[in-house]
């Protein structure tokens, strides 16, 4: 099997040679690491240079001849992926060293998966925890809770993604089937879309090993405003919280259109929206109960959002 490595670089010089020797030091080798700057100003290409020299026959670097973005940086790497499995890299995390021999292993066992996605550790300056935080902790993410079909798309569509690009491995054959993305709205970025296609058709294995560390910084463009601050409260369930998820369905819906997902998700986050209803409402007194339904039905018409 050849494993290959996507991996998008804009002014990393502070962490790329780190994330690299990471991969590079893999006990099950990568054959291909492909790298796409998208206009890098400070040191990066310098660093790639010095590696592609050291690993010409592994490291390609492609510079863009104008700024992609981040997206489209991305969908580029990955279209240029000739492997059979194609891990997705941001430059500055770091991989452990049975990555690719653990994903490789859960690819060859279970032909009917395309999409693999492992937990992670966090670390870095914004990290005040001296324990071991992973991203599944801080989403309240247990694997074991997705049996049934369906469980993960509804997940990651009613409430957002929870599994991280870096964090992600894909077919190539399922993969390649899909490029060029469909980019229907901006929430949705290239391993969101793929990550709903593939739970679509149920096809995303949750590897609870921790396989690498998710990096948290300032200059990232991802994650920092996330984790900077990390809560042990229990989510609660307020009326912004309520209109926020009846708000959603309009997202919901037209995520279903744009890529041609399961019908009947649609119905699904009606109950799922109902259900948030009735368990903010349980909550109250039953006098404000009473009048609260009143308001949230003929003054705030709540139940206008799921037209």
């Amino acid at each position: 099997m050849i494993l290959s490595v996507a991996l998008c670089t804009y002014n990393g010089e502070a962490y790329i040679a780190e994330q690299l020797d990471s991969i590079l030091s893999q006990e099950k080798p990568v054959s291909q690491i492909i790298i796409c700057d998208d206009g890098s100003t400070d040191g990066t290409l310098k660093t790639l240079s010095e590696y592609t020299t050291r690993f010409p026959n592994i490291i390609k670097v492609y510079q863009n001849s104008e700024n992609l973005g981040y997206i489209g940086n991305f969908e580029k790497a990955m279209s240029l992926c000739t492997g059979d499995f194609i891990f997705l890299c941001d430059q500055d995390d770091r991989w452990y060293k049975n990555k690719t021999a653990v994903i490789t292993d859960i690819f060859e066992k279970n032909p009917n998966i395309n999409i693999i996605s492992h937990n992670i550790k966090l670390f870095g300056e914004a990290v005040n925890s001296t324990g071991e935080t992973t991203y599944w902790d801080l989403e309240s993410v247990d694997p074991d809770q997705f049996k049934h079909p369906k469980d993960i798309i509804k997940r990651i569509l009613y409430r957002g993604n929870i599994f991280p690009g870096m964090s992600i491995a894909i077919r190539n054959t399922f993969l390649k089937a899909h490029l060029p993305l469909k980019k229907i709205n901006p929430v949705i970025i290239h391993d969101y879309e793929l990550l709903l296609l593939a739970s679509n058709r149920d096809s995303v294995w949750i590897e609870k090993n921790i396989l690498g560390q998710y990096r948290i910084h300032p200059k990232q463009n991802i994650g920092y405003k996330t984790f900077s601050h990390f809560k042990d409260e229990k989510e609660v369930i307020s009326r912004d919280s309520v209109f926020a998820v009846f708000k959603r369905f309009s997202f919901v819906k037209k995520t279903i259109a744009g890529l041609n997902l399961d019908p009947s998700l649609e119905n699904g986050y009606k109950v799922y929206c109902l259900q948030q209803y009735k368990n903010y409402l349980k909550n109250l007194p039953h006098l404000k109960r009473w009048t609260t339904k009143i308001k949230m039905k003929y003054y705030f018409h709540i139940f206008d959002y799921l037209k």
